[in-house]
This record gives C-alpha cells, sequence and structure tokens, in this order.
C-alpha cells in the first residue's frame, strides 16, 4: 500500500521500492516532496509555487508512492465565525517570505507598483490577501495595478493605499474573481462601463465626470440590458416631467417597465402610449402650441431641458 511508504519520525526511514522509483524517475522535485511527507512536514517547508507542488505531487501518484487523499499543501487557516483572518504575526511574515515563493515575488512587485516600500502593516494585509483570501500573486498583482489607475485618474501622484486594496480584493474573492482570466475578464467589463458610462452622463446631464457608486449600479444594469440612446432620454425626460426634477430609482422603474412589457424602442413606447393612454401623456395646461401626434415626449425637449437646468439630478447616495 502507498501509506506504508511513510515513516514519520524523529529517525527518517524510507523504503527501499520508494528509494528506488525516485531514483529511477530522475525527478528532483519529487524525491524532495517525499522527503518532506516522509518527514511529517507538507509542501509549506520547500519554497515552491502551487504549480510546482502539483507537479511533484502528481509524479508521487504515478509512482504509487502516496495515496489520493495525500494532504501535500499546507492546511489552509480556518476562517472565524465572524469570518475575520487570523492576526499573523512578524513571524509568520518573516516565515511566508522565506518559505513562499509565490508571496515574497508579489512583495516587490506591489512595492514597484505602489512606487514605496511597504511597511510591516501593509505585509501583513498583503499576506492576509494571498493566504487568508487565497488570491493568487497574478491576481493581486493585477488588482494593485487596477487600484493603482483608479487612484492616478482622480489626481497626478496619487496611489491606492493598502486598506483599499484589501477592500476591493474582498469584493473580487466574493464574486469569485480568482484567476488571472477572471481577473482580465472583470476589468474589461470595468472598462466599459467607466466608458459607456461616462458617456451616458455626459448624454444626460450634460456633465463629463465619472460616474459615482450609486450611479454605476444603475447604469451597469441599463448597459447591460443594452438601453439605447434615445430610450434613456426619453425616461429621463418622463422623469423630470413627472417629478418637477430627476432621480435615479424612478427613471430605472420607467426603464424597468418598458422593457418587462418589450418595449425597446422609443417608437414602441410612444405606439403603447397611444393604444392604452397612460395618464402621463395627457399634457398639462401651458401657453403655446400643443404637441404634434407624432413628437416623442409630451413637452418639448427644450422645455425638459429647462427644467432640467432649474431642477439638478438628486444624489444618488440620498434615494435610498
Amino acid at each position: 500500500m502507498a501509506q506504508d511508504f511513510l515513516f514519520p519520525g524523529n529517525i527518517l526511514s524510507l523504503h527501499r521500492a520508494a528509494v528506488d522509483k525516485l531514483a529511477q524517475q530522475g525527478d528532483g522535485d519529487a524525491a524532495l516532496l517525499y522527503l518532506c511527507l516522509a518527514a511529517g512536514e507538507h509542501s509549506g517547508a520547500l519554497p515552491w509555487g502551487p504549480e510546482r507542488v502539483e507537479g511533484a505531487k502528481n509524479t508521487l501518484l504515478q509512482l504509487g508512492l502516496i495515496p489520493e487523499d495525500q494532504a501535500v499543501l499546507p492546511p489552509v487557516p480556518q476562517k472565524l465565525e465572524d469570518d475575520r483572518p487570523p492576526e499573523y504575526s512578524a513571524q509568520d511574515i518573516a516565515q511566508a517570505l522565506q518559505n513562499q515563493a509565490g508571496f515574497r515575488d508579489l512583495v516587490p512587485a506591489v512595492e514597484q507598483v505602489l512606487g514605496k516600500v511597504l511597511s510591516p502593516a501593509d505585509l501583513k494585509i498583503l499576506y492576509t490577501l494571498y493566504d487568508f483570501l487565497g488570491l493568487p500573486p497574478e491576481v493581486l498583482l493585477t488588482l494593485t495595478g487596477w487600484c493603482a489607475q483608479q487612484a492616478k485618474a482622480k489626481g497626478p501622484g496619487r496611489k491606492p493605499t493598502l486598506p483599499q486594496i484589501r477592500r476591493e480584493a474582498y469584493k473580487w474573492q466574493k464574486a469569485g474573481i480568482d484567476t488571472l482570466e477572471a481577473a482580465d475578464a472583470h476589468l474589461r467589463r470595468l472598462s466599459r462601463l467607466n466608458q459607456r458610462g461616462a458617456e451616458i452622463i455626459q448624454l444626460l446631464f450634460g456633465e463629463s465626470r465619472t460616474p459615482v457608486a450609486k450611479e454605476a449600479e444603475y447604469l451597469d444594469q441599463w448597459i447591460q440590458k443594452g438601453f439605447s440612446d434615445d430610450l434613456l432620454l426619453l425616461a429621463r425626460d418622463r422623469t423630470i416631467y413627472h417629478l418637477q426634477g430627476f432621480k435615479w430609482n424612478y427613471m430605472n422603474g420607467i426603464l424597468n417597465r418598458w422593457r418587462e412589457k418589450g418595449l425597446t424602442t422609443v417608437e414602441a413606447v410612444e405606439a403603447y402610449d397611444r393604444t392604452h393612454r397612460p395618464a402621463y401623456a395627457k399634457p398639462r395646461p401651458a401657453a403655446g402650441p400643443a404637441p404634434s401626434p407624432g413628437q416623442r415626449t409630451v413637452v418639448s425637449r427644450e422645455a425638459v431641458d429647462r427644467m432640467f437646468q432649474e431642477f439638478q439630478p438628486t444624489d444618488p447616495k440620498k434615494e435610498g
């Protein structure tokens, strides 16, 4: 049996058959990993990354020197009931820098992106993301680079802090963004959102700026649902017409109701309105000519624009 090949204890003994198999295989990594396991250790005693450990483990499995359920990787730290990370000590960090190549290589790469030497507190945060959250070095470096880009966009010379990177890392981990491929796809989506979101902000409000967090939530939905510029403008107009101001959640409700009814174009909305005669289609008393039958909104765009200038958009954070 494979289990019979391992004899942990103060005196290390190796089965002759195991030695012969390792010698014939000529795989130094497999031999070193086998020695660690025979001594009652795990791969944490070796300065290797996960891929190298996995390769050595597969060789030992092929040779029949370890059972399928043999624990090779270091045990994952147990999360506490309130999901707090362990309190890593300075010794934990020092051992990680010495024995874990992935973390050891990650530190100078992050320092280069941030343009500073990481403090002991910074190292604890970074190791928490690496060890506790289990995010690979390449994902953490990608995340750090993206946070640096976001900070730079807010002003020259600005850099993210490790607590800010930690906050974003928890979001990534919760969303399952734990591979380089998933990180790249996520950042492409964010790039599209930022670009298209800024276009919609300009379209609706005539402002050149990046959406704030709450606005981005609505914009992300609208972009994914593919609402056209004309449909967005019509929803904006009707929001302002009814509220004498602008609220994101009200406009979002209009768009979602149209979508539920299958109304995906301005023409479809107008046709539906003519058939169902909704209350908001009845114009308010006002001086001047009545709107023509084919006019898109019940009030002129000029009137809506005047309303919009008078009633600025409500802060989305206060909408509840």
